[in-house]
């Protein structure tokens, strides 16, 4: 119940969908944009990171061992910043990062081979600009290292970006730049702000360079995917390519190159200004984590998702239906309760049909057709032994490759103890044992019960 047919994947650096090979057949190494640690991830992070874990399961169910790093930026401009509000830039460093290990964990992101920080790093950093002064890509200003672009071929590769234009030059103002585009490497130290020492001056690393030195420490000089939002494109992505490539004297840094489109709240870009913000502790008050999974897998990566909060409705009514479709052939399972309808080679081929789509360059909105019909052929029909079978081995493998369904495997028993509670709490309602009845309620709520109060009295409803 598989299919072998080789990934395609779009390339932003191609600007096409290529054929993915991994440099080390069966072996992919990834490496992923992680925060900057100096306020809460929110549903836009969120957006990336559920991308790239999903990402992950998929070449993992595919066969491949996947090797994936995604960095932290401790120490930065941003950070500097919020540390007036507390003990010292360390602090705000600590807080933020515990926030998104917290969001990986409760959101159902698998844990990477590895979290380098940029202060653990330090060492690497200072050698690979050390390198690009050697090799005199880099010259000193002021304030800093710099990197010369002119003194590299094909610099704009990724982002095609227009060297003539005039906003470049605002992304980084420093008087006395060769071009423009220069960038930071090496920032010198400045009153009261976290330094190191370096052989070419006392300071702390810009912001690209830290990326080139961690992802080659623990990928290589070349490996196969990296990735990040669509924002990093430029200029963070093109500046990495620019560094890493002078640095060790390749023309290929890295084969694949894959973006997450933007995330907009109501059309809008999020913005704390407009106070349009959705963190995700707001989130999961609301919603469990598989359905905001399913909610941000429910768009293709490479298109813009607008959220707003009855998509989000309209998202968990299309999820609790494959929801109801587990709990159907986990309950048909536990009871040996077995119809005469065979759907087994339908199921079986709605499986095939949506890794066919994920194949196409991860296509997931196609993948949920599929995923969908599955779920009505499990619901709609009385379904015999070797379908339910069937059906319980392609929903495991839906679950494994996007995290979608509730981690808890609820058996027969429990089901049918949700039931008797139920109905238990009916008739403390009907006693007018509110106390007891809401008690019961909330309990199971928390266990992710919902009880509906029907004309036919209580329903189990799983969220």
């Amino acid at each position: 119940m598989e299919s072998n047919n080789k990934l395609k994947l779009y390339n932003t650096l191609s600007r096409k969908i290529e054929d993915f090979n991994p440099i080390k057949k069966g072996k992919v190494g990834m490496y992923v944009c992680g925060p900057t640690t100096y306020d809460k991830s929110h549903i836009g992070h969120a957006r990336t990171y559920i991308f790239f874990d999903f990402f992950r399961r998929f070449l993992e169910f595919k066969g491949n061992k996947v090797k994936l790093i995604i960095n932290l930026t401790d120490v930065d401009d941003k950070i500097i910043k919020a540390a007036s509000k507390y003990d010292s830039w360390q602090v705000v460093s600590d807080r933020y990062s515990r926030y998104f290990f917290w969001m990986l964990d409760t959101l159902k992101i698998k844990p990477p081979y590895s979290f380098p920080q940029v202060t653990s790093h330090m060492q690497e950093i200072i050698e690979l600009v050390q390198t690009l002064i050697d090799k005199e890509f880099a010259y000193e200003l002021k304030d800093g290292i710099y990197f010369s672009i002119d003194k590299l071929e094909n610099y704009g590769k990724l982002s095609k970006v227009n060297l003539g234009d005039p906003t470049i030059a605002r992304i980084e103002k420093t008087p006395g730049k060769k071009n423009p585009a220069d960038f930071a490497l090496w920032k010198f130290k400045k009153v009261d702000e976290p330094y190191w020492y370096a052989p070419f001056g006392e300071g702390r690393p810009g912001w690209h360079i830290e990326c080139s030195a961690m992802s080659s420490k623990y990928l290589g000089t070349n490996f196969d995917i990296h990735g990040g939002g669509a924002d990093l494109i430029f200029p963070h992505h093109e500046n990495e390519i620019a560094q890493s490539e002078a640095a060790f004297g390749i023309k290929k840094w890295v084969n694949y190159w894959v973006h997450v489109a933007f995330l907009t709240i109501a059309k809008e870009k999020m913005s704390k200004s407009l106070k349009n913000f959705v963190g995700i502790d707001q989130l999961l008050d609301t919603f469990s984590p598989e359905i905001l999974r399913y909610y941000l897998l429910s768009a293709h990566y490479q298109t813009q998702l607008d959220f707003t909060w009855d998509k989000m409705k309209k998202a968990r009514e299309q999820w609790t239906r494959v929801v109801r479709a587990w709990y159907d052939v986990v309950q048909r399972t536990e009871r040996e309760i077995y119809g005469q309808e065979d759907v087994s080679n339908e199921i079986e081929t709605e499986f095939n049909r949506m890794i066919e789509s994920l194949n196409n360059d991860l296509k997931t909105p196609e993948a949920y057709k599929h995923i969908h019909f599955l779920a009505s052929l499990v619901l709609s029909n009385d379904i015999n032994k070797k379908s339910v079978d069937v059906a319980h081995e392609a929903l495991s493998k839906i679950s494994e490759i996007f995290g979608i369904l509730p981690e808890k495997s609820w058996t027969g028993k429990e089901l049918r103890l949700a039931e008797e509670l139920a109905e238990l709490r009916e008739d403390l309602r009907k006693g007018e044992r509110f106390d007891l009845s809401d008690s019961i309620r909330t309990r199971l709520k928390d266990e992710g019960i919902k009880i509906e109060d029907t004309k036919e009295g209580p329903r189990v409803k799983f969220v």
